[in-house]
């Protein structure tokens, strides 16, 4: 008997059709003989060429560490899926050594990394629990949107090998100590939500940045000891249109810059009392009590939704249709018959 597997090989759709599609699914019972399914990353990646796209299946067991050495799209089904009794397409850490990847819709367990020189990267919709190292030399045009990422984010400590850094849209918590380090003039950080919840005294945010301006972001605290979006070393970060707010007794410093909302509740839609740490159930669009509606320095609002930016809680990849309901109608049936399947899903989002 082969185990029925509901994952996103049964929503392969029609813009996949100009490039090989492979899969990897390593769930007990998979039929791996087509040739483009695979049981480990390592078989597809060395199966597949620049342009292709991997589909990685979710799976309770993780795909563990995995290397991106040619340039192709790397999905899973969103690392917090309503389906699959919640399992996620997961893996360890991941490597990129190559140009022109895309990576999205995964729940890395470990951290992102980037090797010498790459260019043309886009992660988007994934959960990093230990964050993203693109100090590596000679990277550039690395784009970082719509992801939740824990602990920290790095740039190389020299310039010109950190250029062209796009961090817009994310969500990102438990940051460490000096855990922004090296952002310059050539890093856009804006329309981030940042959950400051340093629980150590003194614990800085950013580390030796360069000429950063940070625009539309949303900075809220939670820990009593943590008061100010505070930096060690480098030149004066410049926040425009920025919101902070503190959920305990705090006041917060206010942000150099201008058009700033310091100390004011964004108001989020949904969240847990005093608790905005990442959860699938939370919303955090603004409501209409919030100041920072339409407050950007593009008139849309502050935070990670901009007024155009469709942030997925739950990291749905923005080529796939997701499923939200399935219902077999004939759950027993002999070899050879047809399984009767009812599916009903949300259509592919436009980011």
């Amino acid at each position: 008997m082969k185990k029925f597997i509901l994952g996103i090989a049964l929503l392969v759709v029609s813009f996949t059709n100009a490039q090989n599609t492979l899969i990897v699914d390593n769930n007990p019972f998979i039929d791996d003989s087509p040739s483009h399914v695979y049981t480990t990353f390592a078989a597809a990646i060395a199966g597949a060429s620049n342009g292709d796209i991997i589909m990685i299946q979710p799976s309770s067991t993780t795909y563990g560490n995995i290397t991106v050495n040619k340039g192709v799209t790397v999905l899973g089904m969103g690392h917090a899926p309503e389906l699959n009794n919640g399992e996620a397409s997961s893996a360890g850490n991941i490597t990129v050594t190559a140009n022109n990847v895309k990576i999205s819709g995964l729940h890395v367990i470990g951290y992102i990394i980037t090797g010498n020189n790459v260019n043309n990267l886009l992660i988007e919709n994934c959960a990093i629990a230990v964050g993203i190292y693109a100090n590596s030399i000679g990277n550039e045009d690395i784009t970082i949107r719509g992801n939740v990422i824990k602990n920290l984010i790095y740039l190389n400590a020299t310039l010109t090998n950190s250029t062209n850094i796009t961090i817009t849209n994310n969500l990102i918590q438990n940051i460490g100590n000096n855990g922004l380090q090296y952002f310059n003039d050539t890093t856009i950080f804006n329309n981030n939500v940042i959950v400051a919840d340093q629980t150590a005294f003194q614990w800085s945010i950013f580390l030796n940045p360069n000429n950063l301006v940070c625009q539309n972001n949303i900075w809220v605290f939670t820990a009593n000891n943590q008061a100010i979006v505070d930096q060690n070393g480098g030149t004066p970060i410049i926040h425009n249109n920025s919101l902070t707010y503190h959920y305990g007794t705090q006041t917060i410093a206010d942000l150099n810059g201008t058009g700033n909302f310091n100390n004011q509740n964004p108001f989020f839609v949904s969240i847990p009392a005093n608790n905005p740490l990442w959860a699938a159930t939370n919303n955090y669009n603004l409501g209409n009590s919030s100041v920072g509606n339409d407050a950007g320095t593009d008139g849309n609002d502050v935070g990670i939704f901009n007024g155009y930016y469709d942030f997925d809680v739950r990291g749905f990849p923005t080529e796939l249709p997701y499923l939200t309901e399935m219902s077999i109608f004939n759950n027993m049936v002999p070899a050879g018959t047809s399984l009767n399947v009812n599916l009903k899903a949300n259509a592919n989002k436009t980011n």
